[in-house]
C-alpha cells in the first residue's frame, strides 16, 4: 500500500508545474493539495486528494466577484498547517492576500500582506517557508515577493509574515529593490538591447539564514542577487527583513523572443534564465559568466515543463568542475 501511495505522489509531483514549485503540498499526514487551475478563474480554489478520495476546497471569502488569482503554497510540518498566498484586484485596491487551513480544516480569516492602488496589476508571485530563531524565541516565517505595476512605475515587493507557532506575530512589507546595499549601475551596451518587459524574471529560494532572490531590471539583461534575512525586534515583537547584495551579475543578453515572459530559478550559485513557448530557450550563470543560449524546439514528447524539471534536477545535482560545466539534457 506504501508502495502504491508513492508512486501515485510521485506521479502527481510530475504533473505539477515545475516553474513556481508552490503550487502543490504533501502534508506529513499523507493529503496531497494542489492548486486549481481549472475554476472560473475568479476563487481560489484547491484539490485535496488522501487515499481514494478527492475533494476541491474553495478558500472562504474568494468565491465573490473580485478576482483572485494566482494562488501559491506552503506548508508548515511543525504545525500541520497550509498557507495559501494569492493576488487580489478590485475596484478599491490590489492586494496581496494570505489564509491558513489548519489539521482540523479550519480557514483562518484572510490578512492582506500588501495593497497598493485598484489600478497596480501584480505578477510572478514567489513565496518561500524558512525558520528562524533569536533571543530564545523560534519562528516560521513566510517570505512573499512579487513585481507591482502602476502605469510607468514598477516596484518589487517582498513581504515578510512571521508567525510564532501557530500564532501570527508580524507582516512587514517592503521593496526588495531597496533592501539591497548596492547600486546596479548602468550597462550602457546591455540598454541597447532596448528591452523592457512588462514584469522582468523574478526567483526567489530559501538559504541558510533567509532568502535569496534573483530579479531582473525594467531595461536591459542584467541580473542583480540579494540576500534578505530576518531580524527580530524584540520590544516591538516584530521581524523585520535586512538586505545585502550577494554578488553582482553581468548582462545576460537574454530577452523574450514573444509574449512569453523571462522567467528565473537557480540553485546554490547557478542562474537559470528561461523562455517556455513553442521553443524552450535557456541560458545558465555559473563560475562568474553566462552560458550561450541553448534552444530546445517543443512537441508532444518533449514539453516545457519536462525540460524545466530536468534543468533544474542538473543544476541542482551536478557539481560544477573547474571551468564550468552546463546542465546535461538527456531523453
Amino acid at each position: 500500500m506504501k508502495r502504491v501511495l508513492l508512486i501515485v505522489v510521485l506521479g502527481l509531483l510530475a504533473l505539477a508545474p515545475a516553474a513556481f514549485g508552490a503550487s502543490s503540498a504533501l502534508t506529513v499526514n499523507g493529503a496531497f493539495y494542489s492548486v486549481d487551475s481549472s475554476g472560473n478563474g475568479r476563487a481560489i480554489s484547491l484539490t485535496r486528494r488522501s487515499g481514494e478520495t478527492k475533494e476541491t476546497l474553495v478558500v472562504p471569502t474568494t468565491a465573490d466577484d473580485v478576482a483572485d488569482r494566482g494562488a501559491q503554497l506552503e506548508y508548515d510540518r511543525v504545525t500541520d498547517r497550509l498557507y495559501v498566498s494569492w493576488i487580489r484586484g478590485g475596484d478599491e485596491a490590489s492586494s496581496l492576500m494570505m489564509s491558513w487551513l489548519d489539521a482540523d480544516g479550519t480557514w483562518s480569516e484572510p490578512i492582506a500582506l500588501s495593497t497598493a492602488a485598484a489600478t497596480a496589476t501584480r505578477d510572478e508571485l514567489r513565496t518561500v517557508l524558512t525558520r528562524a530563531s533569536s533571543n530564545g524565541v523560534n519562528a516560521t516565517l513566510i517570505h512573499v515577493a512579487t513585481w507591482v505595476r502602476d502605469g510607468e512605475s514598477l516596484n518589487g515587493e517582498y513581504a515578510l509574515v512571521a508567525f510564532e507557532g501557530t500564532k501570527h506575530v508580524s507582516t512587514d512589507a517592503s521593496n526588495f529593490q531597496t533592501l539591497d546595499d548596492a547600486t546596479l549601475s548602468t550597462n550602457a551596451q546591455d540598454d541597447e538591447l532596448d528591452v523592457k518587459p512588462v514584469y522582468p524574471p523574478l526567483a526567489m529560494s530559501a538559504a541558510s539564514d533567509g532568502v535569496d532572490v534573483v530579479y531582473g531590471r525594467e531595461r536591459g539583461t542584467a541580473v542583480t542577487r540579494i540576500h534578505i534575512a530576518a531580524k527580530l525586534l524584540p520590544t516591538a515583537r516584530l521581524w523585520k527583513p535586512v538586505g545585502r547584495t550577494a554578488g553582482g551579475m553581468p548582462p545576460a543578453h537574454f530577452a523574450a523572443m514573444s509574449a512569453a515572459p523571462v522567467r528565473a530559478f537557480f540553485s546554490r550559485n547557478r542562474v537559470v534564465l528561461y523562455t517556455n513557448d513553442t521553443t524552450f530557450r535557456f541560458v545558465v550563470f555559473e563560475d562568474g559568466a553566462w552560458s550561450p543560449v541553448r534552444t530546445f524546439a517543443l512537441d508532444d514528447s518533449l514539453t516545457g515543463d519536462a525540460l524545466l524539471n530536468r534543468i533544474r534536477q542538473s543544476i541542482e545535482e551536478d557539481v560544477p568542475t573547474a571551468g564550468g560545466s552546463q546542465p546535461s539534457i538527456s531523453q
